[in-house]
Parts: C-alpha cells; structure tokens; sequence
C-alpha cells in the first residue's frame, strides 16, 4: 500500500473528490466480478498428510487460495481452535485507545489529533474492525474495505467492510505485498485510501508463513484421526463378536445370505440362515479409549500452547496446575496481547489516522509530527500495596513526583476547578495535648541561677520536711488544716501569709517545670 507522502503526492489536497477510493470500492468493479463469486472450497474434507503438505507448498509459491480456505476450515471444524482463538481476538476489545499528538504538539496539532478522537468515536462499528483485524492472527491477513462518507468538509469512514483473505495474493517479487486478485489469474495494488491493510505476524515469516495455520493445521488433522478412530471403537464396544460357519461346498449367494445376518443381528436381534450354517458368538470386544482421549488431549494441549502460549489458561488437568504456574502462563498471555495490540495500533495509525488528519487537518507534515493511535495496555497498580509503600518511601526523603504516582494507579489529573476528595476537617487538640508536643526548652543555669537554687533548695526542703511530719499525723482533711493553722499561728498573720505566698509560687514553678518536660 502507498505510503502517506506518495497519497500526498498522487492526490494533492484539492484532487480528494477525484479519488476513486472515496466514491467506489475497488472489489465491485468488473476485473473482479468472477472472483467475487467464487465459493470456497474446503480442503479438511479427506484431508490427508500428504494433501496438507501440498497446500502448504502452494502457498510458499504465492498460491494462498487454498491455504486461506484451510484456516476458514479449521476455525469452524474445530470447537478448540474457535475457541482459543475467541479468547485472544476478544481481548483486543477490553483496551481503551487514544489518539496521541506528537511530543511538545502545537495549537494546530493538538485540534487535528482531537477531531480524529471525534471522528473515530462517532464510527459505530470500529470495534468491530479491531475484531476482524484479529483474523490476521491465524491467516496474517485481515483486510477491511472503507466506505467513505461526507459531512460537510469533513470525510469520515461510514462503514467497514471486511473482504474474505482468499480474494488476496501477494506479489510474486516480493512476498510481503498483499495484492487483490483479479478475473484471470491477474493482480493489482490495492487502492489508497481505500483499504484498512492489517498484515498480523504471529509468527516471523513473509505473509504466507506469518500466520498460525501452518502450525494449527497438523494438530488439528492427527486429532481429525484419533476423533475417527474413537468413534469407531465406541461403534464395536461391548458388543460380542459374531461368527458365521458354513458348510464346505456353499455358494457366494449363501456366503453372502450368512454375512448380512451377521452384521444385522446385532441391531435387530433376530435373523434367519440356511440349514446347515451356523452363528457363534465370542467375548465382547474389549479394550480402552486411554490412546485416543491422549491423542485429543495431546493436540488440544498444542492448539493452546500456539495460541495463548500456554495451557494452564485454558484447562486444568489436576496434576501440573498450580496458581503460580496459572500465574506465568497468563502472563505470557498478555504478552501476547501487547503485541497484538501494537500491530493493530500501527495499522490503525498508518491507514485511518494519517488518511483523516490528510484530507481534513492542517498539520499533515512530517511522520515524526503526525497523530498516531495508542492502546492503553499498563496495567494499574496494587492501591493497597502503593498506599502503604508510597508514604514509608516519602518519610526516608524518597522525592516522588504526584503524576507518577497518579500514572501508576490509573487515576487521572484533576482538572482546573474540577472537585477533588480530601481528608475531613480534624477538630483541633486539648491546649494540654498541644503543650505536650511543644519541644522542650529547658532553661540553661548559669552560676548565679544554680546559687540561688541551692539556697532556696535548702530552706524549701526544711519547710516540706516540717509540713510533711505534721501532715503524717493527720486523719483526715480538716485535722491537716488545723495542724498548719497550729504550727504557724504564733508566727503571726504576716509571717502566715508569707508563708501562703511562698507555697502558691512553688506550686505554680513546679507546675510549669513539669509542663516543660512534657508530664
């Protein structure tokens, strides 16, 4: 398919209304009217080693008709593979995508990548076309045809509509061209503009190889023989062997009369013999399913390791699974959306995206300034793992930026003015609770403060001493008060008072002195 600067190029921006892509679709025209009518064939029917081998060297000389006919067979024949393959495809839908603008994007740059987010939102079925991309897992190619549309100025895809892959081949100088066939054994170029061209690489290879056929296909036909083989044995189990004697000399007619009641005794129970011939019924036919169903479970086993990478996503045996090992598989599963999504996304990008910033943007310049398609595929991270690491972190001076933290837990940015959750209102502490937290202060003694305290240290301790004796001899608290009013009633009211006043700012220092180491 033309690269965008050679649409660019053949098309011009005045000349978009003269493409045929926008007006036609390039498989209803008259060079392909046979091929369009063409019916499938179907290769499983009889297929033999030897038959598939052929259809796989056709298809390495550029002949893919039959190889794409084998994979439609294989999907709908097998209820494994359809299966298989229904998981990976439908996991392409589970991703949001966006439309990305180039690094540093200008005014003009940012409204192209926001009209083509506009624009694909409004196609109905566009995840249908991821979902038909997906086909290009088992044939490589998943081609869809676009039908244009108008709206005003602005073109737009109306539909999608996907071609069978057996109405393409490749070019016969290189093998990675996908062509369109044409009546006649012709090719040609698929139009620009016209075709969602989705080549998908399972597998390294060129487009005949690149697809998971090839390595489904014998799986799939030596499970075809043990499903026939255990069908056959199932026909013959328990039933007794039955032999038929006759007399030396009988007649083909009567041989003949004696093997057809043999073979429908055993459905009718009952039949008739000439005189003389005998029936004799041996041991039932014994023996066990265990090869076949090993056979069957052996290529089943295959088909998922192919295309999931594993088994232990798909069934369990009792033995083997365990959820560590479940866990590794599906990893290896994701893995493999990742770069499945990365195809599509570079499809989507190369043949919708750029073809709609060209014909309705401004800024169709250089690849490296161009929109582009991006699925969204990092996963979000454990929020009560990060809750409890993300403070610690912060705490031992960890500087970790808010954006990441909010790209890691999938949560986006608040936008300007746009409500956010906070914590409530903490009514706030007791004043003593705020006096506690207080760094202590301790005042520094210097030689005259540490005087003063040892002389006031020494009269204090002789005044407590003496009140505390007299206070060990009261019983109650009204016999403590008349002790003191006894011991220093003779020093006189002035002396009684000093005394009063004294003990009131011992109370008050110590008070502040315990304030201040935090009790």
């Amino acid at each position: 398919m033309a690269t965008p600067e050679q649409i660019k190029q053949r098309l011009g921006r005045g000349t978009l209304s003269h493409n045929p892509a926008l007006n036609n679709q390039q498989t209803d025209r008259a060079q392909v009217g046979f091929i369009r009518k063409e019916w499938a064939e179907h290769p499983t029917s009889g297929l033999t080693p030897a038959r598939l081998a052929a259809i796989m060297q056709d298809a390495e000389y550029n002949n893919l008709t039959a190889q794409f006919d084998l994979a439609d067979d294989i999907e709908e024949k097998d209820a494994h593979i359809m299966a298989e393959l229904q998981k990976r495809k439908n996991a392409l839908l589970g991703k949001a995508w966006q439309i990305v603008p180039p690094p540093n994007a200008s005014k003009d740059e940012q409204r192209d990548a926001d009209m083509v987010t506009d624009v694909i939102n409004g196609i109905p079925d566009f995840e249908d076309l991821i979902l038909d991309m997906g086909d290009g897992i088992l044939r490589c190619v998943a081609n869809s045809q676009i039908h244009w549309d108008q709206d005003g100025s602005i073109w737009y895809p109306g539909k999608f509509e996907q071609i069978p892959a057996r109405r393409f081949t490749v070019d016969d100088d290189n093998r990675n061209k996908v062509l369109l066939r044409l009546d006649g054994g012709g090719k040609e170029e698929l139009w620009p503009l016209g075709w969602v061209q989705h080549t998908h690489k399972a597998k390294s290879g060129y487009v005949a190889r690149a697809g998971l056929v090839r390595v489904l296909a014998w799986p799939f036909l030596f499970k075809n023989y043990s499903v026939r083989d255990l069908a056959e044995f199932l026909e013959i189990y328990g039933l007794p062997l039955r032999l038929g004697k006759y007399p030396n000399g009988a007649s083909k007619d009567e041989k003949a009369t004696l093997l057809q009641a043999i073979m429908s005794i055993g459905h009718n129970a009952g039949g008739i013999i000439p005189k003389g011939m005998e029936i004799e019924f041996k041991d039932a036919a014994r023996g066990a399913s265990d090869p076949y169903m090993a056979m069957l479970d052996w290529a089943e086993r295959s088909q998922s390791k192919a295309i999931l990478g594993g088994t232990l996503t798909s069934q369990a045996d009792g033995k083997s699974s365990t959820n560590a090992l479940g866990n590794v598989h599906n990893e290896v599963r994701e893995e493999l959306l990742l770069s499945d999504l990365r195809q599509i996304a570079s499809t989507l990008t190369r043949d919708l995206v750029w073809p709609l910033v060209m014909m309705n943007g401004t800024t169709f310049g250089h690849p490296r300034r161009r929109a582009r398609l991006v699925f969204d595929t990092q996963q979000a991270e454990d929020l009560t793992e990060f809750s409890t690491a993300i403070p610690a972190l912060v705490q031992v001076g960890v500087k970790i930026p808010s954006a990441w933290v909010n790209e890691k837990l999938r949560i986006p940015m608040p936008k300007e003015g746009e409500a956010i959750l906070g914590l409530p209102q903490v009514p706030s502490a007791m004043p003593v609770a705020a006096l506690k937290q207080m760094p202590s202060k301790t005042m520094e003694l210097t030689p005259l403060t540490q005087s003063l305290a040892n002389a006031a240290g020494a009269q204090l301790d002789a005044e407590i001493t003496g009140i505390a004796a007299l206070v060990e001899k009261a019983q109650s608290w009204g016999e403590i008060e008349q002790v003191l009013i006894n011991a220093y009633s003779n020093q006189g009211a002035v002396k009684l008072a000093a005394i009063m006043q004294q003990a009131m700012s011992t109370a008050a220092l110590a008070g502040r002195y315990d304030v201040e180491l935090g009790n």
